[in-house]
């Protein structure tokens, strides 16, 4: 064995988590409102696994971000190799889980450093190493990590994702990645004290991906952003290390930042299935909004215009489109009784070309309650479209805000 590599294996011994990936991995990445969700930071250079839980006291900052605000998470606790927090989205939408660890310095022998920059292609350090006549000096650096997970609880229609953190170093979807299938790719942007990073290394990957061997290996434009081709459902992790000229630091002539982001992506569909899905997401959310604006009468027009058409409910079996309509005016008369209606954990599965099975949840929000429940619907394609031919309606009790 070489002297360069027996002093990577000391090295790797003796500091051995140094320069390891950190992930958040939640038990869940699609929870619905008000579901607790464990999320492991996880630290390694094989994800998703763990070689050593973070201490508590090296955590910076650990949150929650939802649409209407942030969260401070609390009480995570070593558990094995992992680091163990518990998140609750409360809302719909998309939700962010962040952790920060505070910035450590070390020193590494020349070689090593070297190595290190090498394997990270970091050509511009190495350059500036050989113009200040450093290459054959210790390499003394100032390290961060940070982690951000992507949640996607319920109905998600918000921008949150696109939103930057304040973040040393951060990585943002520009597509939502609560739609993401095998088979897209995902558009991000790599931020650096919030301006954009040209020319860094981003790569990505999913479970069983070990060291420097990433299938996604892409460098960003002059903006910043790069795309990561997702070719397999399940879960995935998109990386990026920077490391600039520290300034005033004296235990370390370099700064740096290793940041992560973790989000999941459903299996590929037909592009059949695909257009069936979308077609019956875009009614929904139509009913969606037209109740939203007091329009019952729009909100109908969801549902096929026959006496044939079926709603199901604990109060039994009501047949008839107009019975229907009459039914909703009489339990809404106003704005008021309506209140704002939401759709969630949708599931459709096609049951045919021309026919297809919704599951879901509902929940209206008042200024006193949030009644809500479950539903099962069946709808048709006809040649105006899909309309919602049966409808089986349940409510379940649910606590006042």
């Amino acid at each position: 064995m070489n002297r360069l590599r027996l002093l990577l294996l000391l090295f790797l011994l003796a500091v051995p988590l140094f320069a390891h990936d950190t992930w958040l991995i939640p038990s869940s990445f699609r929870p619905s409102p008000g579901t607790s969700v464990e999320v492991r930071l996880a630290t390694s250079e094989a994800f998703p696994t763990s070689e050593a839980a973070a201490s508590p006291d090296r955590v910076a900052r650990f949150i929650l971000r939802q649409p209407s605000g942030t969260q401070s998470v609390t009480g995570y606790r070593p558990d094995g190799t992992f680091l163990v927090a518990r998140v609750t989205p409360s809302e719909l939408g998309h939700a962010i889980v962040i952790a920060e660890l505070k910035p450590r310095a070390f020193v590494l022998e020349p070689k090593i450093f070297n190595q290190y920059l090498q394997e990270e292609q970091l050509a511009l350090v190495l350059e500036a190493r050989a113009i200040r006549n450093q290459t054959n000096s210790p390499g003394r650096e100032r390290y961060e990590k940070v982690a951000k997970a992507i949640l996607c609880v319920g109905s998600v229609s918000d921008s949150l994702h696109t939103q930057p953190n304040n973040l040393w170093l951060e990585i943002i979807p520009e597509s939502d990645p609560c739609s993401l299938r095998a088979g897209d790719s995902l558009p991000v942007q790599v931020l650096l004290q919030g301006q954009p990073l040209a020319g860094v290394h981003l790569a990505a990957g999913y479970p069983g991906v070990t060291g420097h061997k990433y299938p996604v290996w892409v460098r960003t434009d002059a903006q910043g952003r790069a795309s990561i081709t997702l070719d397999r459902p399940g879960l995935w992790f998109a990386r990026v290390l920077h490391m600039i000229p520290a300034t005033g630091d004296p235990e370390a002539d370099w700064r740096s930042a290793f940041s992560t982001l973790t989000f999941d992506v459903a299996p590929a569909q037909s592009s059949a299935s695909a257009e069936t899905d979308s077609a019956l997401r875009s009614l929904l959310q139509m009913q969606v909004d037209a109740w939203n604006r007091g329009d019952i009468s729009a909100f109908m027009e969801g549902y096929w215009k026959s006496d044939a058409t079926a709603f199901v409910s604990s109060s039994g079996v009501s047949r008839g489109w107009q019975t229907l309509l009459d039914r909703y005016r009489r339990s809404y008369p106003n704005r008021a009784a309506m209140g704002q209606l939401q759709f969630s954990d949708l599931e459709i599965t096609p049951l045919g070309p021309d026919a297809a099975l919704i599951l879901g949840r509902w929940q209206l929000v008042h200024e006193t309650d949030r009644p809500g429940g479950v539903f099962t619907l069946i709808a048709r394609r006809f040649p105006d479209g899909w309309r919602i031919i049966h409808d089986h309606t349940s409510s379940v009790p649910a606590p006042s805000p």
